[in-house]
């Protein structure tokens, strides 16, 4: 097949016959002709995204499916820059706009991704722990009940082999695979305590995140990683001081939603700096700089 025919004329998009015929020449064996391919298809526009899903959704293999992934996310991610500095003017002062946020950033994962399945699992898992969590329990035995919900019954746990893997930081995979790291795992606890109205908040301890669940006049420390074990202060600034840092009161409040959604931002940095994807890494810090632009606004 003639590659070259398949140049763009004008501005005119790419049909959906074209970029299937590019789609199965991409494993050519004439180099000539995958060096032309991939030069159309680095042409093609936001409109052939639906085309370039269907056919990643047909392929088994994960390095044509990863390629694919790429190619998608540098079709669309101007459009997701535009929607999440859209998202922050909006606000991101409460829980929700957190949730909303961080199932933003899982479509740089996969741009095509339905978020609205990973919040729906969410509003499953609340369901199903609502039951017991109001059944007229002590503050005590609601906390063990909600915490063992989730590493006992949901099988959660902390990535303690590949920690720096983007995939345990993003929300849907820590949903699909039940692993994650201590902001993360924390992220699927804060968003169903928010639909069961529990007093759960995000602690933004340096080097570790926690959580606080807050009852009366008494507030209490979890460390999702650790299987949501209870911890205190006195262990916290142990901890801190055996990384070298001062322990301070502020590292033990509750962290407004926008230095939460940065702190996620910045460990998908640090993975992929790991992974040595400098593109990725560019992106990721410029959604950055929006988010710490947005707070000064």
């Amino acid at each position: 097949m003639n590659v070259s025919s398949y140049s763009k004329t004008g501005t005119e998009p790419a049909s959906r016959k074209e970029v299937r015929a590019l789609l199965s020449l991409m494993d050519d064996p004439n180099p000539f002709v995958r060096e032309k391919v991939e030069e159309r298809l680095s042409d093609l526009d936001e409109s052939s995204v639906p085309v370039l899903d269907e056919y990643r959704e047909s392929v088994d293999d994960p390095e044509l499916r990863s390629r694919l992934t790429e190619l998608i996310h540098d079709l669309t991610f101007s459009s997701f820059e535009q929607e999440f500095v859209e998202f922050l003017e909006g606000g991101l002062d409460s829980t929700a706009d957190l949730e909303r946020g961080q199932l933003l950033l899982c479509r740089l994962d996969n741009p095509t991704l339905r978020t609205d399945l990973y919040r729906r699992q969410l509003d499953k898992m609340a369901s199903r722990l609502g039951p017991s969590i109001h059944a007229g329990l002590a503050p005590g035995e609601q906390l063990q009940t909600f915490v063992s919900f989730f590493f006992e019954k949901e099988y959660f746990k902390g990535a303690d082999t590949d920690y720096m893997n983007p995939d345990n930081s993003f929300l849907h995979k820590v949903l699909q695979r039940r692993r994650g790291i201590p902001i993360s795992l924390s992220m699927v606890m804060l968003f169903v305590a928010r639909r069961l109205e529990l007093s759960f908040y995000g602690v933004n301890m340096p080097m570790h995140f926690l959580l606080k669940y807050e009852s009366g006049n008494q507030s209490t420390l979890i460390d999702p990683f650790n299987r949501g074990r209870v911890v205190s202060i006195d262990q916290c600034s142990y901890f801190l001081r055996n990384h070298g840092i001062e322990p301070l009161p502020i590292h033990f409040e509750r962290a407004p939603e926008r230095d939460i959604l940065a702190r996620s931002v910045r460990n998908l940095v640090f993975s992929f700096e790991k992974e040595n994807k400098p593109g990725r890494v560019d992106e990721l810090k410029r959604l950055l700089l929006y988010i710490v632009q947005s707070g000064k606004i």
